[in-house]
């Protein structure tokens, strides 16, 4: 029986890409698309999904860590992360929301149908040198890390330092609530915090 497959991705030629890899092995099939991680979450809820590949971030509203954790709160569906995003602590947040796979999306077509069929197995499928970085001891952010950041990220970071909630930050610097959401999850993962309230501190602590 072919491996059933839910693909996940805000980028609609992004998932025609993918179900045209996946479409052509024998040993899986690619049954749903979403647009959203809700509607990611939902449709995996609905059953006859044995694998679901996640991108990590999506529009306004959930993002693909949070559709993982959800599923696999309430389903069998393996979940394989899909993404953009190379730093060791979106591996670190992949791992502990229950993903067991998590694949970069410049990888090459066979990398990508090995990492389907390990994790379609139980098996796990993780960059080896970004898990030795997401296993290796952190100390928390360093003043330096805010070199890491954009302008635009260390206005936000500002913005969230002073306890302004994404709709106000939105409206202060004329974007988008989930233009700043976006934001706000890069800072995060740039500084290896675990969430806005460890980010203000970092913040308020940096300012001379």
């Amino acid at each position: 029986m072919s491996m059933r497959i839910l693909i996940a991705d805000d980028h609609e030629l992004t998932r025609a890409g993918l179900r045209a890899v996946i479409d052509r092995e024998p040993d899986m099939v690619v049954v749903a698309e979403a647009g959203t991680a809700e509607a990611a979450v939902e449709r995996s809820l609905a059953g006859d999904i044995d694998l679901a590949i996640l991108d990590i971030r999506f529009g306004p509203g959930m993002n693909g860590l949070e559709a993982a954790g959800r599923i696999l709160e309430r389903a069998p569906t393996r979940i394989l992360l899909l993404t953009l995003h190379d730093t060791p602590e979106y591996v670190r947040s992949a791992l502990a929301a229950g993903a067991t796979g998590y694949v970069l999306k410049d990888a090459g077509r066979e990398e990508l149908l090995h990492a389907i069929r390990a994790v379609g197995a139980g098996r796990s499928a993780l960059p080896g040198d970004l898990l030795r970085k997401a296993m290796a001891p952190t100390v928390g952010p360093r003043p330096d890390d805010l070199d890491r950041l954009t302008p635009r990220e260390r206005e936000v970071l500002e913005s969230v330092a002073r306890g302004l909630t994404n709709k106000e930050i939105a409206r202060d610097l004329g974007i988008g609530p989930g233009t700043v959401k976006a934001h706000v999850e890069k800072l995060i993962a740039k500084l290896g915090v675990a969430d806005r309230t460890q980010a203000a501190v970092f913040a308020a602590r940096a300012r001379p």
